[in-house]
């Protein structure tokens, strides 16, 4: 009788509940993608004569840059990500448990503030180590030029690895032994398994890692702007900032989505359906590679990266905020715009981020919750719809939203909650996985059970559903967060007069050539960073052997 009764209310409240859950989602699928819908209407509308001239004069440089780009950091990034999760995971490594933490903190560093160290030392006239050694060796030695394609690679590549890290980390950690074990008794080596056997098992978690990083650097503006290497996201910046063409800025955009359509598209058809079965009760670590003679070899690499990666740009920080705030001619009055000065600066960045993160969250709940427990291909329409953020970078978001708004909803227009929309657009991919994944692991018969105790949908979910899956709201909340912190495009196109964030501040004071100013600003920037993802990495139980 109760399993009857359990089936039965199970049935009800689903016939009851879809359609209001149903509508839910769909107006949130629908916020997500019409950005997407409007930029191309907007290209697509745009004069023959504009089209033909882009096409003629601008569109086949962008195209191979930006490609050219993604593709080199996209494997540098792989490369780098998986010797590292490797090295930390599945060998001896001296000190890999400290490592695991070093290396994904540089994800709290934005590849733009890479970019201003990276200028800081090579820059031919006045780079700090050109000026070192001159001092040392009497030579003027010549470094690489700092600026240019090979400058943004190497600083994408630094700055953005821990995506492949992680994601490629934890499939190794979930790792059977028994796959390796096999591998040995049908004769292959160590290092063929690992060619063979342990690669091929991680690749879903490499190709995700990967995919990551090639949205990203589609999306990546500061670092190519000041390294000045013209790809699409800064063509669009210029176009929509500098000229005010918001018709050749549109038609930019509508192709920097169908390029990241297009990677989407590939990602889907490289992972297939295949997958790896483990049985969780026979489950075993794999057994520690002997690096041997090897040993230290490892600990360097991993070493210099992580000196590269953070412990370098993180010092040189707090150097020249030290020393810009013990400069009489800066100070802390010289950290200020107007009446306004760090405190106000970091106010900004916090708040503008937290309501971007409670609102991305708020909304993937109607997504998530009729994903997984309705599912279906509509569910699964507007949970792949959801997703459209991870194609629209921050500027082609900017774009849409000064539109839009300036048509539809003129009373937000220069306000800072079109800031927060943006961002909510952008990030709110990350909020609905981290829902979904939440309502994945906690079984529908406690929902039923509740409902057979006559609580209603809304008392099930605030006295049941909710607090079982609040870790995982706020580890998608505290993902939104530390992205939200970071974005730059489109919080500088879309601030209003007096709306200064952090990452606004370093980006100008760094554009001007004030490091020491623009220094205390992004270090804040990264130590607030780092507090979502010391979150994150705790609950990804990354200090696990």
């Amino acid at each position: 009788m109760f399993k009857v009764e359990s089936l039965h209310g199970h049935q009800l409240s689903k016939t009851i509940q879809t359609p209001k859950i149903a509508y839910l989602a769909g107006l949130v699928a629908l916020f997500t993608v019409i950005p997407i819908i409007y930029i191309f209407i907007r290209a697509v509308t745009g004069e023959p004569e504009l089209w033909q001239r882009i096409i003629q004069t601008r569109l086949l440089k962008l195209l191979s840059n930006t490609l050219l780009l993604v593709f080199t950091v996209t494997i540098g990034t792989t490369i780098l990500g998986v010797s590292m999760a490797w090295l930390t995971e599945r060998t001896d490594l001296p000190g890999r448990n400290i490592f695991r933490w070093l290396l994904a903190l540089p994800l709290a560093i934005p590849p733009y503030i890479g970019a201003i160290i990276h200028l800081a030392f090579l820059r031919p006239r006045g780079g700090l180590l050109p000026l070192w050694t001159e001092q040392i060796t009497g030579i003027a030695i010549n470094f690489p030029y700092p600026t240019g394609f090979w400058g943004a690679a190497f600083v994408l590549i630094i700055f953005s690895f821990p995506y492949v890290f992680l994601l490629s980390g934890s499939a190794l950690r979930s790792l059977n032994a028994s796959f390796d074990e096999a591998s040995r008794m049908l004769g292959r080596t160590p290092w063929q398994t690992i060619w063979q056997t342990t690669l091929p098992a991680i690749r879903p978690g490499i190709t995700a890692g990967a995919l990551l990083v090639s949205l990203d650097i589609l999306a990546e503006y500061g670092t190519v702007a000041l390294l000045r290497f013209e790809t699409f996201s800064s063509a669009i910046f210029v176009q929509l900032a500098g000229r005010y063409d918001r018709s050749a800025a549109a038609i930019l955009s509508g192709v920097l989505i169908i390029l990241a359509l297009i990677i989407l598209f590939g990602e889907f058809k490289l992972q297939g359906r295949a997958y790896f079965t483990q049985i969780d009760s026979h489950w075993r670590p794999a057994k520690l590679f002997q690096l041997g003679k090897y040993r230290w070899i490892g600990f360097l690499a991993v070493f210099f990266t992580v000196m590269v990666s953070f412990i370098i740009p993180l010092s040189l920080l707090l150097y020249w905020s030290l020393q810009g705030m013990l400069d009489q001619n800066i100070g802390l009055s010289g950290m200020q715009i107007g009446s306004k000065g760090l405190e106000s600066f970091v106010f900004n960045s916090i708040w503008s981020s937290g309501l971007a993160a409670f609102l991305a969250v708020l909304l993937s709940l109607p997504i998530a919750i009729y994903s997984v427990r309705h599912p279906g291909k509509i569910s699964r329409l507007f949970s792949n719809l959801s997703q459209a953020g991870y194609a629209i970078p921050g500027v082609v978001v900017a774009l849409s939203l000064v539109m839009l708004v300036n048509r539809f909803l003129p009373f937000m227009y220069a306000t800072s909650l079109v800031v927060v929309m943006a961002y909510v657009v952008r990030y709110i991919p990350q909020a609905v996985r981290a829902s979904e994944a939440a309502l994945r692991q906690l079984s529908p018969s406690l929902e039923d059970a509740a409902r057979l105790l006559k609580r209603n949908s809304l008392q099930t979910f605030l006295q049941v559903t909710f607090p079982l899956i609040l870790p995982g709201l706020l580890a998608g909340s505290a993902l939104v967060f530390l992205s939200s912190l970071k974005e730059l495009p489109a919080t500088l196109l879309l601030r209003p007069a007096g709306f200064e964030s952090l990452a606004v501040r370093v980006w100008i004071w760094s554009e001007e050539g004030f490091y020491h100013q623009a220094a205390p600003a992004a270090l804040l920037l990264v130590l607030i960073a780092i507090i979502p993802l010391f979150f994150l990495l705790r609950r990804e139980a990354i200090f696990k052997k």
